[in-house]
């Protein structure tokens, strides 16, 4: 255990507090205190924790101080933390920013929380989402808008902008998000955090809103994962929310050389920046000076773009759910051409005119087929999460309507909001596991993050490899400047 002063706490590894704690060199309330106390100076400025549970968390604190010698703690035992507001927590509010659920009150915890506390986690509050849990910036009219702690005119990404946002300012040693449209791994790339996207079915959802509390279904696509500050972290949520259930097998490979990895760097499908291809070139040629096998050119089997309409196709049949959507004409005189293929896709998807869901089933199952055959040459490929940094916040509109209108500009050149969806799509629409890790930057950038997609079920491959680059490469998290 790394040597860790009372002063940096907030900022301490999860594993190194974990340790304390079980060593008694810290009890489980004081820690807590110091974290509630860190909330009350410094969330006002982010708006990052949105509901506290203050009362079950001290009661639980309490409870693993007065522990009995040998007595069974958890992998988490005493650990404070923050979950998403998407998850239900017996008797707390789950809104997912949505007024006509403000008073929605969960009767249950959803089955991570359950696991999290099973292992001994002192959940003490709910970190912000975007209304509906379907936007890149994390704002709703019930808590209003959380900002970037690297600059406050910016998003944290979302929808788990408020877990990204608590996690870089110390106001939680680890996180619980949830991902269908890149909504842990495009908070952690905007906030310099690591954070994992695991694959289907790995850990379950039950209880997530979206969707609707009444409705006890796990939806395709849609995944649980960890968000963490450091790779090790990172493992030990994987490990807490895991092992009471799938186990995913060790990783293929203990030591950089050994890995056989592609970074997609050329020829890009979707677009990114000057800045972020310079990242991944960078990165190339520091895995290759380590003697890993890297290629620039290998690419899974299959046409980006193919794989990008099914996704979009598959994501807003689950999204829509039924629900009706249309664009009259006045409307789409105002869209440029990229946008109008997102609103027909969007109106065939809730009127049920596009690809059936068996048919969309199949795309994804030969995509999942391409996928484990480029793996058994490869073991993972680095791409970017997200086509630049964080982007000020731009919310006009409401709801996905809304994101036909906006513009995001990637060097100049502009593209529909929506657009935004593709790097993150690969992953999800297969299935896969995706890690990102912050790649080095220079004193006044922005955070970058990079994802690491690996095969299906190997979410252990994608883990290390994450730990090797922040070990062997300085791919690390960087504390934002100081918000007071």
């Amino acid at each position: 255990m790394a040597e860790v002063l009372d002063s940096d706490l907030a900022m301490a590894r999860a594993t190194d507090l974990v340790a304390m704690l079980r060593g008694r060199k810290i009890g489980a309330e004081e820690l807590l205190d110091q974290h509630l106390a860190r909330v009350e100076r410094l969330n006002p400025a982010i708006n990052a924790v949105v509901t506290l549970d203050i009362d079950r968390a001290r009661t639980a604190a309490r409870r693993f101080d007065a522990r009995g010698a040998g007595e069974e703690h958890g992998l988490l035992g005493g650990l404070p933390m923050t979950v998403k507001e998407t998850w239900g927590m017996a008797g707390m509010r789950t809104t997912v920013g949505l007024p006509f659920l403000a008073d929605n009150v969960s009767a249950e915890d959803s089955r991570p929380v359950a696991r999290l506390r099973g292992e001994g986690a002192v959940i003490f509050g709910k970190t912000n989402v975007p209304i509906g849990g379907a936007d890149h910036q994390t704002a709703n009219p019930i808590y209003g808008l959380t900002r970037n702690p690297w600059d406050l005119s910016r998003t944290v990404g979302g929808s788990s902008g408020g877990a990204a946002a608590a996690l870089a300012t110390g106001l939680t040693p680890l996180e619980l998000g949830s991902d269908i449209g890149g909504s842990i791994r495009i908070p952690a790339h905007m906030c310099g955090l690591f954070g994992h996207k695991g694959s289907f079915g790995l850990i379950p959802t039950l209880g997530h809103v979206p969707p609707m509390p009444e409705v006890k279904v796990e939806p395709e696509l849609s995944v649980a994962g960890p968000m963490a500050r450091n790779a090790a972290d990172l493992e030990l949520g994987l490990d807490a929310l895991t092992r009471a259930g799938t186990h995913a097998p060790p990783s293929r490979h203990e030591r950089l050389a050994d890995f056989r990895i592609a970074l997609w760097t050329g020829d890009l499908p979707y677009a990114a920046s000057a800045e972020t291809i310079a990242a991944m070139d960078d990165l190339a040629q520091a895995l290759s000076a380590r003697g890993a096998k890297v290629s620039t050119t290998a690419r899974p089997p299959f046409d980006a773009m193919s794989s990008l309409e099914t996704y979009v196709r598959s994501l807003f049949s689950i999204v829509l759910g039924g629900q009706p959507f249309r664009i009259d004409e006045a409307e789409r005189a105002e869209l440029g051409h990229d946008a109008l293929w997102y609103a027909d896709v969007l109106e065939q998807c809730a009127n049920g005119s596009g690809p059936s869901w068996q048919a969309l089933r199949d795309a994804r199952a030969a995509l999942k087929a391409a996928w484990a055959t480029f793996f058994q040459s490869w073991d993972a490929i680095v791409c970017p999460v997200f086509p630049t940094t964080a982007f000020e916040h731009d919310l006009s509109g409401e709801g996905i309507a809304a994101q036909l209108h906006r513009r995001r500009l990637v060097d100049g050149e502009s593209h529909v909001y929506l657009s935004q969806l593709s790097w993150p799509s690969l992953a999800t629409v297969a299935d896969l596991p995706a890690t990102v890790v912050p790649v080095p930057r220079k004193a006044g950038e922005l955070p970058l993050g990079l994802q690491l997609i690996g095969p299906f079920m190997e979410d252990r491959t994608t883990v290390r490899l994450a730990a090797l680059l922040e070990a062997e490469l300085d791919c690390c998290f960087r504390a934002p400047p100081p918000l007071v």
